[in-house]
């Protein structure tokens, strides 16, 4: 019965039959308890709400990243890796570049056949310009707008640890949530954080519904489009108190504390006045083709997982209950006397440490057996100390068993040993390479789908649509390596000034602020030697039937130079680099020729044959005649 019909039920009861108080006798009635009601079964509540069973409980998975000797790391690699470097925000237009124009051209005609105009003719200069000059006044409002947003989009904590509580939570359960706040006039204001063992997913409700959805429809415009989708609602389960939650996107009105679905707001707080809307969830998780929930991508190693902490466990328990003694002391053929057992303890408890004590002697008595002497004695009386260190166990065992499970549990991971704590065989090459496969590999594709999801989703619902959202990444390559590169790249007129600038941009981690003048697009000699930039303003990728005005071309030369050039025209200039070219080429001609000379000339000198005369030829060799020779 619905609770209206109940009190009516009850009045009409009262009407009838007058209602007598019961009184205890000898005594008051008893204080009403303040004791919170727990949850005994916190799976017996998420049942009772309609929620469907998780593949693996959240609790055992996070009490098995507590107990873990390999998980942690493997999980805080991730966590760092990948969200703990920040973000910066990209243009979707560079403005600056040399086909903006004919973007903003194309985006002005795509624009105009979404509206239903079927002209083909090229925006004109003109209008471009004013688009032009209109977007740059949208960007800069919007990127003050986004970073003052992520700057407090989080309460209490900032939104790099959000991203790393939320990275953990989906490396360990294959889940994590994000709650999602709104004011009143439906704009995002706010994350919250949810603890992910105390969610659960609700089946997917039958209806469906249809829902406003954002487009792109060019680099400057968004479209809204209706799509018909099928939500569902989330419950969470914490401290007695349930609450329910709808997903991101859903228009719904949800009561928060039974999940039912209202009409309106009015309708809701009808029905409860203590209710609430429910408020809207983002989702999280590492795809399982076979359920709703993710599923953590290590669980295909729980057996290592479980194997290592049981070896750990029995290497512990060695030291409490399976220590062997170092010495046994056998007598055989009768027993040590009384008195000889607690001086035994007693020597090797205090009397055999130190250096005084080196050379002491224990001396130990013995009596035969039987009681009282009535047995005759045998002769036999035996006393030996038998050392029993062969069966006391020297190291930790399962040592190999451990360290292959260790790899293992990484492996899955697809972490090299380096990320995981374990420097062991590794040098300088080698670990370059490990960082950049985990780079290429594992990170960087994790950070392109959380990108992902905030371009298409929140940046998306705040109507962002000149700037990306893009997430940071470590810099695994040597500055001064880079810096070397790009500078000989710019000295061999292969990248211009600007496009060096960005290449230092993606190498550093940061923004290099734009340089307006004109002499970052060219080659830096030729701006040295003063030669001018072509005509600005005329776009290769706008047809020519775009009139354009011809700016006069100028000398890109830094005002460091034009202090020291005397003042002339840019055709001067051309004229005296083209005069200084041909001097230096008839230079070359002539230190070419002057070296064919000097290498033909010393070429005759070796040539020539030495002419000696006959009557001198002889009387060098006169005396050696008369000597025999």
């Amino acid at each position: 019965m619905e609770p209206r019909a109940i009190d009516s039920a009850a009045e009409a009861f009262a009407e009838v039959v007058p209602l007598v108080k019961a009184h205890l006798i000898g005594g008051s009635p008893a204080a009403d308890s303040n004791v919170v009601p727990g949850v005994d079964d916190v799976e017996h509540v998420f049942v009772g709400a309609g929620a469907i069973a998780p593949p693996y409980d959240p609790d055992t998975l996070c009490a098995l990243l507590e107990n873990s000797n390999s998980l942690r790391q493997n999980i805080d690699a991730y966590v760092t890796n990948i969200d703990a470097f920040g973000h910066r925000f990209e243009p979707v237009l560079d403005l600056e570049a040399d086909d903006a124009d004919q973007h903003i051209a194309n985006a002005i005609c795509i624009e105009r056949r979404h509206a239903g105009d079927s002209s083909t003719a090229t925006p004109k200069q003109e209008e471009i310009a004013v688009r032009k000059k209109e977007v740059a006044e949208l960007m800069r409002e919007e990127k003050s707008r986004l970073e003052t947003f992520f700057d407090f989009c989080c309460v209490d904590i900032s939104f790099v640890t959000l991203r790393r509580r939320i990275r953990q939570d989906t490396e360990t359960l294959g889940n994590g949530y994000w709650e999602v706040l709104r004011n009143g006039a439906g704009e995002i204001v706010q994350f919250v954080y949810i603890p992910g063992f105390t969610v659960r997913l609700l089946p997917l409700d039958r209806e469906f519904v249809e829902v406003e959805a954002k487009v792109k429809i060019s680099e400057l415009a968004f479209d809204v489009v209706k799509v018909r989708r099928r939500f569902r609602r989330y419950v969470q389960v914490f401290e007695a108190q349930t609450v329910f939650f709808k997903e991101f996107g859903d228009p719904r009105v949800v009561s928060r504390s039974n999940g039912s679905v209202y009409r309106s707001v009015e309708e809701l707080q009808a029905a409860d006045p203590s209710d609430g809307p429910a408020t809207e969830i983002l989702h999280f998780k590492l795809h399982n083709p076979r359920s709703a929930y993710g599923t953590p991508r290590w669980i295909g190693n729980l057996l290592a997982v479980l194997g290592s902490r049981q070896a750990e466990e029995v290497n512990f328990l060695y030291f409490e209950n399976k220590s062997v003694p170092p010495l046994a002391l056998l007598v055989s053929g009768g027993r040590l006397s009384a008195q000889s057992i607690p001086r035994i303890e007693n020597f090797i408890e205090n009397h055999i440490r130190g250096k005084r004590n080196f050379h002491k002697i224990l001396i130990l008595e013995a009596e035969p057996a039987g009681s009282g002497g009535n047995i005759e004695h045998t002769g036999r009386l035996k006393i030996e100390l038998k050392p029993l260190t062969s069966a006391q166990q020297q190291d930790a065992l399962f040592q190999n068993y451990d360290e292959r499970n260790i790899d293992k549990v990484g492996q899955s991971f697809r972490l090299p040993r380096l990320l995981r704590g374990d420097i062991r065989d590794f040098n300088r090459s080698t670990a370059d390479a490990a960082l950049g496969f985990a780079e290429t590999q594992v990170f960087q594709p994790e950070r392109e789908e959380f990108d992902f999801i905030i371009n298409r989703k929140i940046l998306a619902d705040m109507g962002i649509r000149f700037w990306r959202f893009r997430s940071n990444a470590p810099v695994t390559r040597d500055p001064a390596t880079m810096a070397d590169i790009v500078r000989g790249l710019v000295n061999a007129n292969i990248l211009t000034p600007e496009e060096g600038r960005q290449l230092a941009g993606d190498v550093f981690n940061r923004e290099f602020k734009k340089i307006s003048s004109p002499w970052v697009k060219q080659p830096v000699p030729l701006t040295l030697a003063g030669v001018p930039i072509g005509p600005e303003g005329q776009s290769p990728l706008v047809g020519p039937e775009v009139e354009q005005e011809q700016p006069a071309p100028r000398p890109l030369v830094p005002p460091e130079a034009l202090k020291r050039r005397r003042r002339a025209p840019p055709a001067d200039l051309v004229a005296e680099a083209k005069r200084l070219l041909q001097l230096r080429d008839v230079l070359r001609r002539a230190e070419a020729s002057e070296a064919g000379e000097r290498f033909a000339e010393a070429k005759r000198e070796e040539a020539e044959v030495v002419r000696v005369p006959a009557e001198e030829l002889r009387s060098w060799l006169e005396p050696e005649v008369g000597h025999g020779r």
